[in-house]
């Protein structure tokens, strides 16, 4: 019973990860799945804009180290780059042109062609970036970490360390292209690893994939420790308030922990909910929200991309149900003060933050938010977030079969088998880690007090060794100092 409950959420735990984000090698007997064409133009106008834009990428290098070799689906795209419409559109043979449309500070919108543009504009007006802290020392700026705050219990490895970081940028993809474009290790206070892949550096922004899951359970957890949610009350989703509505009784935490019971499909396929929901609907959260139960809530854990958009629904409506005031709470509340000056979530159509998919942040931003979860919701001096919330997301879901996720956050417990349970067994079982598709990786490590963050572009059926390399760099560091 124990091995078959074992492999039963190691499936789960793999499939989450695989499907978490957009990307599908969309194969079936060797030929592509119906509608395969169209997604790849959707995605592909998704992530080049963001790539262009956002990231600060040239359009050639975005189209052969993103696009081109992603999936098999998106081989025969090309892209249209309209830098005064701050646009980005895909086309390819046979398939559906699709346009994403840039907007400062917010990043980029898959457009349907429901809203208009105008409207679009509007929503971001007034929106100013977020000021550097770049002169501060680590963490909350670049400079380097004061003396007195580094703390180490005996000296690392250096040579071993170097040779960990350098053996995961040496791994490359079928195309030979790196799949790794940053590492960043944090130990004791201080950056002591940080390598990035040619073309990119400590200014370009990373797409986190699901990773954003995890900041968006944060955004929920700032809203709970402000008072302004409760975590066991009914989700505010004003779609399920009707009497005799049965999804009216899924809480809040239900939804933090995959656990509302609402059938929603998270394969990446034509069709599935995940699709319709990413690249058909100009409101995503409404997708999810007219899904039907197919469990009585909290009693099984279904990973739903559908659930963090729903969360994500719930932030925009608690401060002011507009973009700009969801975008300004994640500034004031935890982009800002946990120094995460880089960070943003892009938005759907109807304004809200895509907290399932589309947070881009700099390697350094990934690593100050993994910070704030090992020093206990510390950043800068303050308590950003309270003790209860930390103790939530270090908590697993009872409904889970195995101790391996929390609110939006994976962990890296063992059960009654042993650490080869773990989802990675080379690493300690106190890690809390946000996790994305192309494995993107932040784990918090508060037994080695360190932060290790690997943020890349692994293409579809490829992947990248977590356990492999990031063992080898936990075991170059030395065990935390007592606090």
């Amino acid at each position: 019973m124990i091995a078959r409950r074992t492999r039963s959420v190691l499936g789960l735990a793999a499939a989450a990860l695989a499907w978490s984000s957009p990307g599908v090698a969309a194969a079936q007997d060797g030929r592509l799945i119906a509608g395969a064409d169209d997604l790849g133009t959707a995605v592909s106008a998704q992530i080049a804009c963001a790539g262009i834009f956002v990231s600060g990428r040239t359009q050639a290098n975005v189209l052969r180290e993103d696009i081109l070799g992603y999936a098999p689906f998106t081989r025969a795209i090309t892209l249209t780059v309209d830098r005064k419409a701050g646009t980005v559109t895909a086309s390819a043979p046979g398939a559906r042109t699709r346009t994403a449309l840039y907007r400062p500070q917010v990043g980029c919108t898959l457009l349907t062609g429901t809203v208009a543009r105008p409207t679009l504009l509007r929503q971001a007006a007034g929106l100013r970036p977020m000021r550097s802290q770049a002169a501060k020392p680590w963490p909350m700026g670049d400079a380097p970490a004061r003396p007195d705050t580094v703390r180490r219990s005996r000296p690392i490895d250096r040579a071993a360390l170097d040779k960990a970081v350098e053996g995961a940028f040496t791994e490359q993809n079928k195309d030979g292209l790196p799949d790794t474009r940053a590492i960043l290790v944090v130990q004791g206070g201080e950056i002591v690893a940080e390598r990035y892949a040619p073309g990119f550096d400590r200014n370009t922004r990373l797409l986190g994939w699901s990773a954003s899951k995890s900041i968006a359970a944060t955004l929920i957890g700032l809203l709970v420790d402000d008072g302004v949610l409760k975590l066991d009350a009914p989700a505010p989703i004003p779609e399920w308030q009707k009497p005799g509505d049965p999804r009216g009784r899924i809480t809040l935490r239900q939804l933090l922990t995959m656990t509302s019971g609402l059938k929603f499909e998270e394969s990446y396929v034509p069709g599935t909910d995940s699709i319709r929901m990413l690249f058909e609907a100009s409101d995503m959260a409404a997708v999810a929200a007219a899904l039907p139960l197919a469990k009585a809530p909290g009693t099984e854990w279904s990973y739903s991309s559908g659930t963090t958009n729903m969360l994500s629904a719930i932030v925009f409506r608690a401060t002011g149900g507009t973009l700009a005031g969801m975008n300004r709470y994640a500034r004031t509340r935890l982009f800002e003060p946990a120094g995460m000056t880089g960070m943003l979530i892009e938005p759907d159509e109807a304004g809200v933050m895509v907290g399932s998919s589309y947070a881009y942040g700099t390697a350094r931003d990934w690593a100050r938010f993994g910070l704030l979860y090992l020093n206990g919701g510390r950043a800068g001096g303050r308590q950003i977030l309270s003790d209860a919330w930390v103790d939530i997301v270090r908590t697993p879901v009872a409904a889970a079969p195995r101790p391996v996720y929390s609110a939006q956050f994976w962990l890296n417990r063992g059960d009654e088998t042993g650490p080869a349970a773990r989802l990675f067994p080379g690493l300690p079982a106190d890690a809390i880690m946000a996790r994305g598709h192309n494995f993107q990786v932040v784990a918090a490590i508060p037994s080695l007090d360190a932060v290790i963050v690997r943020l890349g572009w692994t293409p579809e059926g490829q992947r990248f060794d977590v356990n492999t390399h990031f063992s080898r760099i936990a075991a170059a560091l030395p065990p935390a100092v007592a606090r």
